[in-house]
């Protein structure tokens, strides 16, 4: 019978402080991640604080140039000094520049991988229920794994440090700028509100835009993975127009937000601009400085420059807060998978274990509708008794619930009201893992992995010999077609479409099977 039928929709989650959000990105970081992330900073803070630095050494090959005649004996070696002070910086930026690369593009990849092993098992822990109330599950965990460890895995291995070196380059000017001029800085110190503010409000705005296009992208994602698993069903009803019409549709909400996200970020960057009104207004307020207080030319040059190398640097950082607000949404919803625990834990290894098993199976009872559809019910004061040993069959027309009985006994589902008992024994206090573990299914439609048939055989029991593999694939009749394939028992599952039950029911023959 179906269960596939739409669930309620999905309840907005409460937004989270901007900090917490972001933390989500680090969650996966073990003690060689922190030293490797400490190591990055310490190379993108390096580096972003070069060309502050350079300023310094270029005020002061300006000023050395600039000088009277009465200096030009000490020009060469001032000159010479401050080539080798270059020099230095170079060796230097680039030991820092290769620690931010290297460090933060390492970091990255481990973490994304191990997030991506942690999102697969908590995929993989889930209950049954999850995936029938999950619109578009399947298509959900699929864009995951591909898509948002990619974005996650991006952030942490440029944008982070790409982020902080540009940070640092705009915090380095103005302290190089206090220690060079201070009278000049501090009068063009207010002017950095105008940089920073359209940032704060960049950064809110696309928080919340950026988990708002990626709710709304899964609905045509789910759209499109439905019809192209089910496409000869959209053939058949020649229902290309309506599902093209649909899935169009299903963009246009996408659309309007990347609309309002275009905006916010063409008002942000573009109000960056402000930085040349400050370098004309320090070039005319350090003229006054150089005629009425003293002060040199190109120092006021390099205050004038460094406040502009500040602003472009404030602005290349603003452009990665829409990639790490996307990270930080994408990492929430992975987290949000790994630390949920499901009613119906498989990796629990609470319960009991029977030392024999006689397969006496009993529903008492039982009372049960599926959790997508709460208002019909399947099974209302429920009995079924199945002796140890014996054949049943269960008849009935489609929907009467003859799958359901399976799927309650497999603890799929819990059933909301009766028991389910092996040998006498509800089934909910037995360990879950060891309850599957005893019985065997063949469906109407058996799934082979896309691994070898020794490998699909071997799912019944991992440990099996070689021997074994084969007795059971006599006991399925099916060794001898095996046998005859090009590559035996080694031949990839995809290449071969059987068109009957045996390669599914030969893992079953590998371990005692009580159905």
């Amino acid at each position: 019978m179906s269960n596939t039928d739409g669930p309620p929709g999905r309840e907005k989650a409460k937004a989270a402080p901007l900090w917490l959000s972001f933390a989500s990105v680090f969650v996966h970081a073990d003690a060689v991640d922190m030293l490797l992330m400490v190591l990055g900073l310490i190379g993108a803070v390096g580096d972003g604080l070069s060309m502050p630095i350079m300023v310094v050494i270029g005020s002061h090959i300006f000023n050395d140039a600039g000088s009277g005649p009465d200096r030009l004996q000490h020009f060469s070696s001032k000159m010479n000094e401050n080539a080798r002070n270059v020099l230095f910086l170079a060796v230097a930026n680039w030991i820092m520049a290769f620690l931010e690369a290297y460090c933060w593009t390492r970091t990255g990849e481990r973490q994304s991988s191990r997030m991506r092993a942690r999102y697969l098992r908590a995929v993989l822990r889930q209950d049954v229920a999850y995936f029938d109330l999950k619109v578009g599950a399947t298509s959900e965990v699929i864009t995951s794994v591909s898509n948002d460890t990619l974005v996650v895995q991006d952030a942490l291995s440029e944008k982070v440090p790409n982020f902080v070196m540009n940070v640092s380059t705009f915090l380095g000017s103005y302290l190089v700028g206090f220690a060079l001029l201070w009278r000049l800085t501090l009068v063009a110190l207010p002017s950095v509100l105008l940089l920073v503010i359209p940032g704060f409000l960049y950064a809110r705005i696309l928080m919340e835009l950026a988990g708002q296009i990626r709710e709304q992208y899964t609905r045509p994602g789910a759209i499109a993975q439905q019809a192209l698993s089910s496409v000869r069903t959209v053939y058949s009803f020649a229902a290309e127009r309506s599902t093209t019409a649909h899935f169009s549709a299903a963009l246009e909400e996408s659309v309007r937000l990347g609309l309002k996200q275009g905006f916010a970020k063409g008002v942000a960057v573009g109000s960056s601009g402000i930085r040349f009104v400050i370098f004309a207004f320090t070039i005319w307020y350090g003229s006054r400085l150089v005629m009425y207080h003293g002060d040199k030319g190109g120092t006021v040059y390099s205050i004038s420059a460094v406040m502009v190398i500040g602003g472009l640097a404030l602005g290349s950082g603003l452009s990665n807060i829409k990639y790490l607000a996307e990270a930080s949404s994408a990492a929430e919803r992975i987290l949000e998978v790994i630390q949920r625990v499901p009613k119906i834990d498989s990796h629990s290894d609470i319960g009991e274990e029977l030392a024999n098993v006689a397969g006496e199976v009993e529903f008492n009872n039982v009372e049960f509708c599926y959790p997508s559809r709460p208002e019909s019910h399947i099974f209302v004061s429920f009995n079924l008794h199945v002796p140890a040993g014996r054949t049943m069959a269960l008849v009935g027309s489609s929907g009467s619930g003859k799958s359901t009985v399976i799927a309650l006994l497999q603890r799929f589902y819990d059933p909301s009201a009766g028991e389910v008992t092996l040998d006498g024994v509800n089934i909910q206090r037995l360990r879950l893992k060891w309850l599957r573990a005893q019985m065997g299914l063949v469906s109407q439609e058996p799934a082979l992995f896309a691994t070898s048939i020794r490998e699909n055989i071997l799912f019944g029991k991992e440990e099996a010999t070689e021997d074994e593999v084969i007795a059971a694939a006599k006991a399925a009749n099916a060794h001898i077609f095996i046998s005859q394939l090009p590559q035996g028992y080694d031949t990839q599952a995809p290449e071969y479409r059987p068109t009957s039950c045996k390669l599914a029911v030969m893992p079953m023959l590998l371990h005692p099977v009580v159905l």
